[in-house]
């Protein structure tokens, strides 16, 4: 985008009110009807929201994943080869990020993923990396991030991790704020790294606000998904001995998008 167009939409509040709406309205198009189908058959998930909300989130991206996927390729280009050794990642979604990654320098692939829809494409992308759960080189646990001591025992113990990943996912976990240094804390070894890339909090006080006036129906639609996560200054509550962090090429800052990326070391 022009620089002199960028600074103009900065401006300009109804552009970036709206910039949300299509993204929310293909989520409800897409997840309405299985989650209709869904109730049909056991009219008891009315009363699952959470249920509710991960068949509406699989169906959003099995259908725009890729695409996805796709957009973020020149940072997990970036930031993914720098995975090695036991790996640990969180909210690995259809397995996306794996590609990016360098089998050779992985010893071991943990995929943290609660939304079992999803399985089989993690599976998938699981096999195609060259990982396989059968000789135990991978290990896929249906746990939410905030499950930290059933996943630790898993692991064998706490700081048994090299690298630990998080792609899009902190936006939805709750109480971020603790839950992202106790992961670092207790999970990385010394001389571990976190490799991110988080949409979070916009620097430019207009957009903080949008994100926040979209996040209440946001999180609905979207499985716990906040737009407003001041996610860059919780990840600094870590005492980290090297850091590397920086932006999205192309992105402005008002973007109600907006996305760090940084490759953390403990």
């Amino acid at each position: 985008m022009p620089p002199l167009f960028d600074r103009i939409l900065q401006y300009l509040p109804l552009p970036r009110i709206l910039s949300p709406l299509p993204d929310f309205l293909w989520a409800v198009s897409l997840g309405l009807p299985p989650i209709l189908r869904a109730i049909w058959s056991n009219p008891s998930l009315l009363f699952q929201l959470k249920r509710l909300q991960q068949l509406g989130q699989y169906q959003f991206w099995k259908v725009f994943g890729p695409e996805v996927d796709k957009n973020a390729a020149p940072v997990k280009c970036q930031l993914l080869p720098w995975a090695e050794g036991v790996v640990f990642e969180i909210g690995a979604g259809h397995g996306h990020s794996l590609k990016y990654m360098t089998r050779q320098q992985i010893t071991k692939y943990y995929a943290l993923e609660p939304n079992t829809d999803m399985w089989p494409g993690l599976r998938k992308a699981i096999m195609e990396a060259g990982l396989s759960e059968e000789d135990g080189s991978a290990v896929l646990l249906p746990y939410g991030a905030g499950d930290i001591d059933k996943f630790v025992e898993h692991l064998g113990g706490e700081n048994k991790v090299d690298t630990l990943v998080s792609i899009l996912v902190f936006c939805s976990v709750p109480n971020t704020q603790q839950v992202l240094p106790t992961l670092c804390e207790r999970l990385l070894k010394k001389g571990g790294s976190l490799l991110m890339y988080e949409h979070c909090l916009s620097p430019v006080p207009s957009s903080r606000l949008y994100q926040r006036l979209w996040t209440p129906i946001w999180s609905i639609v979207f499985d716990g998904c906040c737009l407003d996560k001041d996610t860059m200054t919780w990840v600094n509550q870590v005492k980290w001995s090297d850091k590397h962090v920086w932006r999205k090429e192309g992105e402005p800052e008002w973007s109600l998008f907006f996305h760090g990326v940084g490759r953390f070391i403990l």
